[in-house]
């Protein structure tokens, strides 16, 4: 018996990843102030965080991010030019706004979105009545987990700012100097598809006829056959554990390569199909034991055409049909993680190396592409 071959992926790229980070500025911010409680400012060019006499609310818009993207920093910052130093906890507080549905000119001190009750960082800048520049930053971490969860939902974040001991005044979106605006910079990464080519842990072919040879194994020839004559078929396994798990399958090519073929004439297409039993042995399977039925419809097919009756060249046999998407992403998701295929024809008859070809390049392939 033909010992078992170590099976492995032939290439599996390190994973690329692409880092951009981007600058949003609001697309609606205004303060709003309990002294005048059905006002609105959200025409100003300043917001204002004073105690309880006024806070500030910003929203971005996130629809300029890649919807795969992979948030890993973000920071809310504002340019402050005055303030006041009054005494006690001076920090400003950033507090996430569930409520996207305020309006820049409406909003006012008695129809103000509820914020949460936990904040997510804070700047602290000091003024002793002296009006100069000064940017305060929030980078926590508690941010990114927010602009992630917005992302996936109506691409909106929504903050609020507020201060239980300082004055400070910023410019806002409406300020004529770009560069001085509220301002929210993320950082992402984006998973590029990662493309892994697989050789098949088992291959047979089986055949019937006469002199018993519907119950001889041929798993370790270097030779797969198809034959329509006597029924000749064979079979391939793969073993996707070295796609990680939650893989998101992309693309799905299956391809053996042929070395002689004859063209009797008919339909001459070689079917793929899904065999739902994995458990199958390379040097066990026979004509008699084969598994059976194959499931559904083929998932591909390709053609092949040798010249004459019969003739000696390599050839390569193709299928990316999207039909293997689901398919693979499947038995990539299953427990044992495994995928076969039988492939056989109507009327041609092809042979093919099998994965004890001595030349790796002829070996038949599964070529997967996915992202992580």
């Amino acid at each position: 018996m033909t010992p078992l071959l170590a099976v492995a992926a032939l290439s599996v790229p390190a994973l690329a990843l692409a880092s951009t980070t981007v600058t949003l500025t609001p697309v609606a911010d205004s303060y709003v102030a309990p002294g005048a409680p059905d006002s609105n400012f959200g025409n100003h060019g300043t917001f204002i965080v004073n105690r309880e006499f006024a806070e500030s609310y910003l929203r971005f818009d996130l629809s300029s991010l890649p919807e795969d993207a992979v948030i890993t920093s973000v920071s809310l910052s504002a340019l402050a030019y005055d303030g006041y130093a009054h005494g006690g906890d001076g920090n400003v507080y950033t507090s996430f706004v569930a409520d996207d549905s305020w309006q820049e000119m409406g909003i006012t001190w008695n129809n103000r979105p509820t914020p949460a009750a936990t904040t997510v960082g804070a700047w602290f800048l000091w003024y002793n009545s002296t009006p100069e520049d000064k940017l305060g930053v929030n980078s926590n971490a508690a941010l990114v987990p927010l602009v992630q969860g917005e992302l996936a939902g109506d691409k909106l974040v929504s903050f609020r700012l507020h201060s239980p001991g300082y004055t400070t005044r910023y410019r806002s979106r409406e300020y004529a100097n770009a560069a001085q605006r509220p301002a929210l910079t993320v950082t992402y990464t984006v998973n590029e598809p990662v493309t892994v080519v697989l050789e098949p842990e088992a291959d047979a072919y089986v055949t019937g006829g006469y002199n018993g040879e519907n119950g001889r194994n041929y798993g370790g020839l270097e030779t797969l056959l198809i034959d329509p004559r006597w029924d000749r078929k064979f079979f391939l396994r793969f073993n996707l554990a070295s796609l990680p798990v939650g893989a998101h399958i992309q693309a799905v090519k299956l391809s053996a390569t042929s070395f002689w073929g004859r063209s009797p004439g008919g339909d001459g297409n070689v079917y793929v199909h899904r065999l739902p039993d994995n458990s199958w042995g390379e040097y066990s399977i026979t004509y008699d034991n084969q598994p059976w039925p194959p499931y559904g419809d083929p998932l591909g097919s390709w053609w092949i055409w040798y010249s004459g009756a019969s003739a000696n060249y390599d050839q390569v046999g193709v299928t990316a049909h999207p039909n293997f998407i689901p398919v693979v992403q499947a038995a990539s998701d299953a427990t044992d993680r495994r995928v076969s295929f039988r492939l056989s024809a109507p009327n041609y008859a092809t042979s093919y190396y099998s994965r004890e070809s001595p030349v790796a390049s002829k070996r038949p392939k599964l070529e997967v592409t996915y992202l992580p």
